[in-house]
């Protein structure tokens, strides 16, 4: 009674957030099933690692960098100069590209996005049938959506809009850098299930937030108009500028600025929490739920409020013929900066709250023997109000204690080209990993659109289990 409860529990709440806007952050997809590694513990809290102890090692332990967008391959954006051995952008007058071909390859909401994750101190330890875990983390996430309809703008002008607008409403930016002080408790019932909670207490270094509520372009045969509702909100150290006439002007640093000091205050709180829970309805077949970085952090410490609301008129120009060296020309830029000086700082500087760039993990795993399982995970996620989904397939190895493999087929971010790739040396004292869900960029890289890893070492005690564990589950047995 007490498995259908907490599996019916966390898919309800899995549902009310899959319908929420919340940002973008990824954790490596090939990571959740090497549990070998006490890091996989930040991908379901409900893991119980197979040593008793480990100590991560201060800001090496785990080191995770993702970069990637949902559409293009470098060799859609760079590419040889047919003139010479230069490299030159897609936007070069010398450029042989197809303008439709490119467009086509867009979605009606587009992305970019960067992330860097890594543990300043980390460390868990078992007693009896608990697992609790500690971790203190830094976390920068940027994101960047543009719609189908600017990239139009850009290459063919405005006379692909005479008399219709374009939607540019999905234009934003979201940057979110903050510290983690995790703790986590994970609790084996019986057998066959695990539940896990990590409660997190989170404070703000930077943000720049959109809230992108309408902007339109239309064009005519002699204007342009551009009517906007758009709010920026930053919280950082940099102090913003205005004319006299009180348009924002740009951003000036700070003097005498200390970042280390400034790295270590204790603003902008927030609160976070990860759920999780894995069962075993039969003996080789485990199923694993969690829910990641559900919460929020207030911003409420050098907050600037920005503010573009109105109708903007600009003569008509053409831009199909305005890029120049690898820029687009003068007139959009003009009418760039004329938008951006029409930003308004409000008198009042008001605190505003975010997300956490909450994912939904559900896993399942087969157990073909005891040193080799297959396994399948999907990942979800919200991304202005878009979902953006993950798939992996992974073949999980152990062929000795001190070797563990993993080899990964992922799904993610528009592309089908994913082959990921875990490497785990050692176990107890030491160990070193090495993951990655795009090992296949060394081969196609110039038709990769994403890469991430994650590394790091972890010093390890009481890593092997007594012959009468043999019964005990897979995510929880141990293989040094």
């Amino acid at each position: 009674m007490i498995k259908n409860y907490l599996f019916k529990l966390l898919l309800g709440l899995t549902l009310t957030i899959l319908i929420s806007k919340i940002n973008l952050a990824q954790n490596s997809q090939t990571l959740y099933y090497m549990n070998r590694i006490p890091q996989a513990t930040l991908m379901n809290p409900a893991i119980q690692p197979s040593c008793n102890f480990f100590l991560g090692l201060p800001a090496i332990s785990s080191i995770q960098v993702g970069v990637g967008n949902n559409q293009f391959g470098l060799t859609d954006i760079i590419m040889q100069n047919p003139n010479n051995d230069s490299l030159i952008t897609f936007l070069h007058p010398d450029a042989e590209f197809d303008k439709s071909d490119f467009l086509d390859k867009l979605d009606e909401n587009n992305f970019f996005f960067e992330d860097f994750q890594t543990d300043l101190l980390s460390f868990g330890f078992r007693a009896n049938s608990w697992y609790f875990s500690f971790n203190l983390s830094e976390k920068v996430s940027v994101s960047l959506n543009y719609p189908k309809d600017l990239m139009v703008l850009a290459l063919n002008g405005n006379e692909s809009f005479f008399n219709e607008t374009a939607d540019l409403s999905m234009l934003g930016v979201n940057l979110l850098s903050y510290r983690e002080y995790g703790l986590g408790i994970s609790k084996k019932i019986g057998n066959d299930l695990t539940i896990g909670i990590r409660a997190k207490v989170l404070f703000g270094h930077v943000s720049v937030v959109t809230d992108n509520r309408s902007l339109g372009f239309y064009s005519s045969l002699d204007s342009i108009y551009i009517n906007a509702n758009t709010y920026v909100n930053t919280s950082s150290p940099m102090i913003p500028k205005t004319t006299p006439e009180g348009e924002f002007d740009g951003f000036d640093e700070p003097t005498n600025f200390d970042a280390v000091d400034y790295a270590l205050q204790h603003n902008n709180m927030g609160l976070g929490v990860d759920l999780g829970v894995y069962y075993k309805p039969i003996s080789k077949l485990a199923l694993s739920l969690s829910v990641i970085d559900l919460g929020y952090i207030k911003w409420d410490t050098d907050v600037t409020n920005l503010k573009l609301s109105g109708n903007f008129t600009f003569k008509g120009i053409d831009y199909g013929n305005q890029i120049i060296n690898d820029t687009v020309g003068d007139p959009f830029s003009t009418i760039i900066d004329s938008l951006e000086n029409s930003f308004k700082i409000t008198n009042k500087s008001k605190s505003y709250t975010t997300g956490l760039g909450t994912k939904i993990y559900f896993g399942t795993s087969w157990l073909i023997s005891q040193k080799f399982d297959l396994s399948f995970l999907y990942r979800g996620y919200f991304l202005n109000e878009q979902l953006n989904s993950a798939y992996t397939f992974s073949a999980n190895a152990r062929a000795a204690r001190w070797l563990t493999t993993t080899v990964s087929y992922s799904i993610m971010n528009g592309t089908y080209n994913n082959i990921g790739f875990g490497l785990v040396l050692g176990g107890a004292p030491l160990q070193l990993y090495l993951i990655t869900d795009n090992a296949s960029a060394a081969l196609w890289g110039h038709k990769t659109s994403s890469v991430n890893f994650r590394f790091g070492l972890n010093i390890n005690i009481g890593c092997r289990q007594k012959s009468k564990d043999k019964d005990i589950p897979l995510f929880r047995r141990g293989f040094f």
